[in-house]
């Protein structure tokens, strides 16, 4: 038995040591969400960097002295014309995406570019024009696309009947609300439901908060609604899905956790559980478990991160990956964020 486990152990080793991508990449960017979310995935993946751009030479000399055989570099287009580059990372302030989107894409290099792509949709439109244009593909990075609860939840829900979302944070005075917190879970309902139309909306303001209130009526028929805060906390923020269909709930905790709650059943109309009783069944579908010290239960891997960047790279090697968030998915996502800033 120790030696089937042994070998066991011994091939996993081997999967996880050997190098899966052999083309060379470039990273714009090196803020606080990069370093803590995007390069330690790249580093498990083994990710051949040979260039990192920066804005300040301060900011060069520290990627010099911190990262080994990497070019720092403030140059961009000496960085596209290397014919070595198969694809760049984008995760540089948010008002400086659009621009360097397109002079990614006209230079035909491969694109993974952190949300949010773009501020407007008609800024959108212009990416999926520039995409249509290259011979390169992009990726956003809406990782729920790529998460596991979601990824389960896109396979369970084809009879849903209605949902409620609520994600509730603190204060956030440093940036945009809808483009940098909210556009995650909105984006994830057009991911599940499809296309359609946010009505009835009421924003509550508070000093220095905003509420925004309202539904969302998709063309496959499914109505939810949604509550987005900023009023809330941070310490004890809640992100928290409820779908409801014919057999039960779904329920998801962020992206940590999905799980399913059974309904009582009903014959000819009456509910069963006022004759003989009804012992309610939750039945936890995902959950990360952070005893574990494995990829699977990483918070990094949860969240989806993993998945979108392995899936860029898959795209840029061979071309024979699912890409989840094309720029011209996005767009049910950027018109329900321009109507919700018109109510703001």
């Amino acid at each position: 038995m120790n030696g089937i486990i042994e070998r066991y152990k011994k091939i996993r080793k081997k999967g996880m040591l050997e190098k899966k991508f052999n083309g060379k990449y470039a990273f714009v960017g090196i803020g606080n969400h990069s370093i803590n979310n995007l390069y330690p995935v790249l580093n498990y993946l083994n990710v051949d960097l040979k260039y990192i751009v920066v804005r300040s030479e301060d900011t060069k000399q520290l990627v010099e002295n911190n990262f080994d055989n990497v070019i720092a570099t403030s140059n961009l287009d000496e960085v596209l014309k290397d014919n070595e580059i198969k694809g760049v990372f984008v995760s540089a302030h948010p008002s400086a995406h659009f621009s360097l989107a397109k002079q990614i894409l006209a230079a035909n290099k491969h694109l993974f570019i952190e949300k949010p792509p773009c501020s407007t949709l008609n800024e959108l439109t212009e990416l999926i024009v520039a995409e249509k244009t290259s011979t390169s593909t992009a990726l956003a990075g809406l990782q729920r696309r790529y998460s596991p609860v979601f990824n389960m939840l896109s396979k369970k829900i084809k009879a849903a009947n209605y949902y409620t979302l609520k994600y509730k944070t603190g204060g956030y005075p440093e940036g945009d609300e809808l483009l940098d917190l909210f556009i995650h879970p909105l984006d994830a309902l057009f991911y599940l439901f499809g296309d359609g139309n946010v009505e009835n909306i009421k924003v509550v303001k508070g000093n220095g908060t905003i509420v925004y209130l309202a539904q969302v009526q998709h063309q496959n028929g499914i109505c939810g609604t949604i509550e987005f805060s900023t009023a809330h906390s941070w310490t004890e923020a809640q992100d928290i899905l409820t779908i409801t269909t014919p057999k039960g709930e779904y329920v998801t905790e962020n992206t940590s956790k999905l799980v399913f709650n059974s309904s009582p059943t009903v014959m000819m109309n009456i509910p069963l559980e006022k004759v003989k009783g009804f012992t309610p069944q939750s039945t936890i579908l995902y959950q990360q478990n952070s005893f574990l010290p494995v990829k699977e239960h990483n918070q990094l891997y949860s969240a989806g991160y993993f998945n979108e960047l392995e899936t860029f790279l898959q795209i840029c090697e061979n071309g024979n990956s699912t890409n989840r968030s094309q720029f011209a998915e996005l767009t049910p996502t950027f018109k329900a964020i321009e109507v919700l800033r018109k109510a703001k």
